[in-house]
């Protein structure tokens, strides 16, 4: 027994004066090796960071009230419209304007003003896909197709052969990017005015097509309520996202601080809707439509377009 205890014990010894085995270092090929700098201390420049003074720092438990990277507490788009609600309602432009290019003869005895409509909308849901502090469907190629549709918007305006072929084209190319694929834009402008990717009437219809004829008769009852919270939380959005819009330099009354402040309130009031609908709360829902209501009524008493 104690020549086996002896025997281990020296086993263990010798394993232990054994230098610890290690992997072979990579062999690297010289197309990575060139992507680094043999000694980065000869490439960088200024003074090196102090980081033993801050070894002493306390971490607080506090979550930071600083909002994330990218994220704008303030004017991010964020606050009034979620990425999915731009991607919902591009979606749902392609079967209107597949019926307004069904024919030449639709799309000039008046599908083209509906059409207008819908172009200058999607050059609107792009803008602001481009511009949006989260993630947005397409929003490598949104300021693109921003320009693209907004085109076809100012062209709408007439019915003729040359802009309902322009319209069938547009038609085409939303249908393919929403099936996966992406239409060639043209070059985007850099720093476009929301006054030329599209005029602010047919932004105008949109709102009151949300106000008037949708959420008013959803929120007729508790019940239309509860049975279409959802759609009301997708109008409520796109109302408070256009509210913004409609504010932006280069449109008429942009300078006026009576228009400006009504199109706040009602950008306030949908946003809220949209807050408390998701919550189930209907008392406070109606609350928020009439507040919006209120704010449209009073500045179409003194301003109209």
């Amino acid at each position: 027994m104690l020549l086996s205890v002896s025997v281990i014990g020296m086993e263990l010894t010798t394993r232990a004066a054994e230098p610890p085995k290690h992997a072979k270092p990579p062999v690297w090929s010289k197309d990575v090796l060139d992507v680094f700098f043999p000694d980065a201390r000869e490439a960088l420049v200024g003074p090196r960071p102090a980081f033993a003074a801050s070894e002493t720092a306390v971490v607080s438990s506090t979550p930071s009230a600083v909002p994330p990277a990218g994220a704008d507490a303030t004017s991010g788009w964020s606050k009034w419209i979620a990425p999915e609600i731009l991607e919902a309602e591009i979606k749902r432009q392609s079967p209107e304007l597949e019926k307004l290019v069904g024919s030449a003869s639709v799309f000039k005895g008046g599908g083209y003003e509906n059409a207008r409509d819908v172009f200058s909308l999607l050059a609107v849901l792009f803008a602001i896909s481009a511009e949006h502090d989260q993630e947005a469907r397409w929003q490598d190629s949104a300021a693109g197709l921003r320009d693209l549709f907004g085109r076809a918007g100012f062209n709408a305006k007439v019915g003729t052969d040359q802009t309902f072929r322009e319209a069938a084209s547009r038609s085409a190319d939303l249908a393919e990017l929403i099936r996966g694929g992406r239409p060639s834009t043209p070059t985007a402008i850099a720093e476009a005015s929301w006054s030329t990717v599209a005029d602010r009437p047919p932004l105008m219809r949109r709102m009151e097509l949300a106000q008037q004829e949708r959420l008013s008769k959803w929120l007729a009852n508790e019940n239309l309520f509860v049975d279409h919270a959802e759609d009301v939380s997708h109008e409520a959005q796109i109302l408070a996202a256009l509210a913004d819009v409609i504010t932006r330099e280069g449109y008429e009354y942009t300078d006026d601080d009576t228009f400006v402040g009504y199109a706040k309130e009602l950008r306030e009031a949908a946003s809220e809707l949209h807050q408390v609908t998701e919550q189930e709360n209907y008392e406070q829902a109606r609350a928020a439509l009439g507040r919006a209501t209120k704010a449209c009524s009073t500045c179409h008493e003194g301003y109209r377009g």
